[in-house]
């Protein structure tokens, strides 16, 4: 909800890029041991790649920010 608003966008960006990770590791090593091919054209096997694109967007936020539309920059521009 925090990346939504634009609230301590970077921060919250980190903490769901943490989450992703700790959700792929435990796929890996608490479920089925593997998480899908990479870039492959078996539909089912998609999770590697929504993921990297997941963590690649958010990421974008880590570097960029929110934007001109959100609170965070609001509050700095507030007097």
């Amino acid at each position: 909800m925090l990346i939504v608003v634009g609230l301590l966008t970077r921060l919250s960006a980190i903490g769901m890029i943490g989450f992703i990770i700790v959700q792929s590791l435990t796929d890996i090593f608490g479920h089925s041991g593997e998480l899908g091919a990479w870039l492959n054209k078996a539909s089912g096997e998609l999770i590697a790649d929504q993921r990297a694109f997941w963590i690649l967007a958010l990421l974008i936020l880590v570097f960029k920010g929110a934007g001109p539309l959100s609170l965070d920059r609001f509050f700095r521009n507030a007097p």
